[in-house]
């Protein structure tokens, strides 16, 4: 079925989110020694305090990291802009007007004209030639924009960049069992933590298959469930995605829910089963056992403590990226790993 394109307008002024997320949960994560706090003479432990605020301090190290790391690119583009600017003999400000600004044509009228006509809907009562004036702007703003991402990437790749602040990294425990894509011995593992109800997940699956498919036999992928609150589909499918797996069949299946939208409802999950010819009595008996309902709930348990609050999540050795990620980022991390930085 063709789907309605969303409107230009919308698509350039809606806020959008880069993940699911969840409410905070009310439990864990910390440091320390000693007795931090007693209650009716009965102490509270360092150790308690520890486990019980870990989960959000890891998410402030890494919100942390994140900040620090944009400072730190916008300090490194700020110097090579100033190093190529004080090599022409010009100030940064005339430099980027050469290679931005003044090597960006006009967006032509009959561009203008067309992107209104296709999005005229979505700007409502807004006057037509107040409406085509911002298509033109935000036009012309996108096209200085890709300009100037091109032309500092070029400064980029002929400049000797060394990164060293680190990121924090964690340890994530693969439980025996957990659905593995890819060969024990990869030096790169990343574990992702996903719903199957949560479109972003959608959304970043075919990124995770280029992934495995850029780097074969480097990197393997760890899968752990996530089922959010609010995603009612979301735990059921996990469960029928594990039954899969005893029929060895778990990444097929997996890779369906992730491709192809459906209910989520028994009569789904089931149909799903059948269309890759999985023997369907077995299959229902495993599905009304719930006998893999623990090792989702332990996985979520897990994500949790690792600070995860919304999908996807990935952890690349540990190292955690959030949201629907282009790919990109997960290779500037990969080959980072894989260079031993």
């Amino acid at each position: 079925m063709l789907r309605r394109r969303p409107h230009f307008f919308l698509l350039l002024f809606a806020a959008v989110a880069a993940g699911c997320s969840r409410q905070p949960a009310s439990s864990p994560a910390v440091s320390g020694v000693g007795v931090v706090a007693e209650v009716n003479g009965a102490p509270i432990l360092a150790a308690d305090l520890d486990q019980k605020a870990a989960a959000r301090l890891a998410r402030v190290r890494q919100e942390e990291y994140e900040i620090r790391r944009q400072a730190l690119d916008e300090l490194i583009t700020e110097r090579l802009v100033a190093a190529e600017a004080a090599r022409r003999g010009i100030s940064p400000d005339e430099l980027l007007k050469r290679e931005v600004a003044d090597k960006v044509p006009p967006v032509s009228d009959d561009t203008v004209a067309t992107v209104y006509e296709q999005n005229a809907p979505g700007f409502g009562s807004t006057p037509k030639p107040q409406a085509m004036a911002r298509v033109r702007e935000v036009l012309n703003g996108r096209a200085q924009a890709a300009r100037r991402s091109a032309f500092l990437k070029e400064l980029n790749d002929k400049a000797r960049i060394a990164v060293r602040l680190e990121p924090p990294r964690v340890a994530v425990a693969v439980p025996a069992g957990a659905p593995v894509d890819g060969p024990a011995s990869a030096p790169v593992s990343i574990v992702e933590f996903t719903d199957y109800q949560c479109p972003f997940c959608h959304r970043a699956q075919s990124v995770i298959e280029q992934v495995l498919a850029k780097y074969p036999g480097r990197v393997r992928l760890v899968h752990m469930d996530f089922p959010l609150d609010g995603h009612p589909g979301a735990f059921p499918a996990a469960r029928a995605a594990r039954c899969a797996g005893e029929q060895g069949r778990f990444w097929e299946y997996h890779r369906g829910l992730m491709n192809q939208n459906g209910t989520l409802d028994e009569a789904d999950l089931k149909g799903r089963a059948d269309k890759l010819g999985l023997k369907a009595k077995d299959f229902g008996a495993c599905f009304a056992s719930g006998r893999h309902d623990q090792e989702i709930r332990s996985a979520f348990n897990q994500g949790e403590s690792l600070g995860v609050t919304g999908t996807p999540a990935y952890f690349v050795n540990g190292r955690m990226l959030s949201g629907a990620r282009p790919l990109e980022d997960f290779t500037q991390v990969i080959d980072n790993e894989l260079a031993g930085r």
